[in-house]
């Protein structure tokens, strides 16, 4: 029987929750934001049939408390493995959580054993495609407006069945939990804290990552991030590049076993470029 545990650390002011399941080769998953780690349900299960598999909800997120002073998501990520007794991991980042997992394995590399990266954002990343510049507006309208039901309902329209699908198509099941996790983030007390961000853009320094990498790319999300996916697989050399068709930008959500095959497979082999 897989070993499981869970429970709460006290991590650079915060109070934030955390799992460890299975046994084996360390993977930790950085959630999207404002969402939290039940996005990795379905990996969390089945990669801790293989690996010792972490997740945790950042601060403000989730269970997590909020920080009172400015933090760094890089420090907390560091401190939760600190706190566990983990030395070197791999890291399995989606949208916010990708570009997060990028932000750790420039900072330290020694730590990172394997790098994946899916749906990812990218930090100085400007150029937006209509689609996204229409979202962007409709939604800051309907939070100006305090429209929370109307911004959760815009929101996983967007990232949940993409711009160029109707949300008639995804699974309820699925709906209902991504807007559950939303409405609970969004409504949570916020901390005095900030967020601190990399000195340097992500962007300017992705091709220092040295790291096998694979890419994981949606094809009917917002064009930006298949354009990223893109940039990001020219500037890591030690990269590999993977669209799966059909999905937006939710891909471990909308397809766990395609996305779970694909993290197995690229966990237990060596690297080669493609």
């Amino acid at each position: 029987m897989s070993t499981y545990q869970s429970g709460y650390a006290e991590i650079n002011g915060a109070t934030i929750y955390y799992e460890v399941k299975g046994e084996g080769r360390p993977v930790l998953l950085l959630h999207g934001f404002p969402l939290d780690s039940r996005m990795w349900d379905d990996q969390f299960e089945e990669l801790s049939k293989y690996y010792q598999v972490i997740r945790f909800d950042y601060a403000g997120c989730g269970k997590s408390s909020h920080h009172d002073e400015d933090y760094s998501l890089v420090e907390d990520a560091k401190s939760i493995l600190t706190f566990l007794g983990v030395e070197k991991t791999n890291l399995v980042g989606l949208s916010v959580g990708g570009n997060l997992a990028m932000d750790f394995t420039l900072a330290y590399p020694e730590m990172v054993d394997k790098l994946i990266v899916a749906s990812s954002g990218l930090l100085g990343w400007s150029d937006y495609s209509q689609e996204r510049q229409n979202y962007n507006k409709e939604v800051n309208e309907l939070f100006q407006k305090e429209s929370l039901e109307a911004a959760v309902k815009l929101m996983c329209k967007a990232w949940v069945a993409g711009p160029f699908r109707s949300i008639d198509v995804i699974h309820p099941t699925l709906i209902e939990k991504y807007s559950a996790m939303l409405s609970g983030n969004l409504t949570s007390d916020s901390g005095k804290g900030k967020m601190i961000l990399p000195e340097t853009k992500t962007m300017e320094l992705v091709g220092n990552i040295s790291v096998p990498t694979l890419i994981i790319s949606p094809d009917i999300d917002f064009p930006d991030f298949s354009a990223i996916s893109e940039f990001l697989h020219e500037k890591i050399t030690d990269s590999q590049l993977v669209v799966i068709p059909g999905t937006a930008h939710m891909i471990n959500m909308e397809r766990p076993l395609e996305f779970n095959q694909l993290v197995v497979e690229f966990l237990n082999r060596t690297m080669i470029r493609s």
